[in-house]
Formats: C-alpha cells, sequence, structure tokens
C-alpha cells in the first residue's frame, strides 16, 4: 500500500487537546508567524505528525481584531470552518465576507488571505494536508 504507514510505526491510541483559554490548547504551542505585519496571528497545530495523522492536520488560527493572516499560495487544497467573528477572504481576484459556520474551499494554488473585520478576534479552524 503505498502513502500507508504500517500499524507499527502509529501510535497505539489517539489524542486529545482540552481547550484551556480562548484560542490555547494543552499540549499545543501557539506558532506566530515571523512577519511583523501579521503580528498576533497565531496558528495552532491541533492534529498533526505529533499525534500520528499521517495523511492531514488540523490547525487552528487566531487572527487579532483588524489582523490579516499572509497572502500566500499552496499546491495543496485546504478547507476551513470560521468559528469566531467575520472575515474578508480573498480567493484568487474573488473577495468574500464571511461569518461564524461559514465554510471556505481554498483550491490548491489559488493565492488567498483571511482579513478579520470588525471589533472581534477572528478563529478559524483549517484541515490541509500535511506541510
Amino acid at each position: 500500500m503505498t502513502g500507508v504507514l504500517p500499524r507499527a510505526n502509529l501510535p497505539e491510541m489517539g489524542s486529545v487537546h482540552r481547550r484551556v483559554s480562548e484560542h490555547g490548547w494543552d499540549g499545543v504551542a501557539a506558532q506566530p508567524y515571523a512577519d511583523p505585519a501579521m503580528a498576533g496571528v497565531e496558528k495552532h497545530e491541533l492534529i498533526g505528525p505529533a499525534d500520528g495523522a499521517p495523511h492531514y492536520r488540523v490547525r487552528y488560527f487566531h487572527v487579532p481584531a483588524g489582523g490579516r493572516t499572509a497572502r500566500e499560495r499552496h499546491a495543496h487544497d485546504h478547507g476551513v470552518v470560521i468559528q469566531r467573528g467575520r472575515a474578508r477572504v480573498t480567493l484568487g481576484d474573488e473577495v468574500h465576507e464571511v461569518g461564524e459556520g461559514d465554510v471556505v474551499y481554498v483550491a490548491g494554488g489559488e493565492l488567498h488571505c483571511f482579513e478579520a473585520l470588525g471589533p472581534e478576534p477572528l478563529g478559524f479552524i483549517c484541515v490541509a494536508p500535511p506541510a
């Protein structure tokens, strides 16, 4: 089976990361962007290779009010669920406004960016393959 890890290389069991604050989980370190233009934006890898998930990762992004993620593109596609706040989402040449519960699909190679709108921070879950 190509791309499937032998059972011996997988953890004996899954994992649980309990939410301990508005945008924090036990055992999950916040990863800031290196770019000062995105000060306060945090990525939290909730499920990934460290948890034994070889095929995907689940991350939570916290974007402070008025902040934004990087304008970037990746070879892989990913799915996003808005958990908190409102956002202006750039997808290629299109711009959309989204809010809590809305779902966004970002195609592979598509330019994208999430900007927090209004006085509240933006929080969203992103599911993508491992980097």
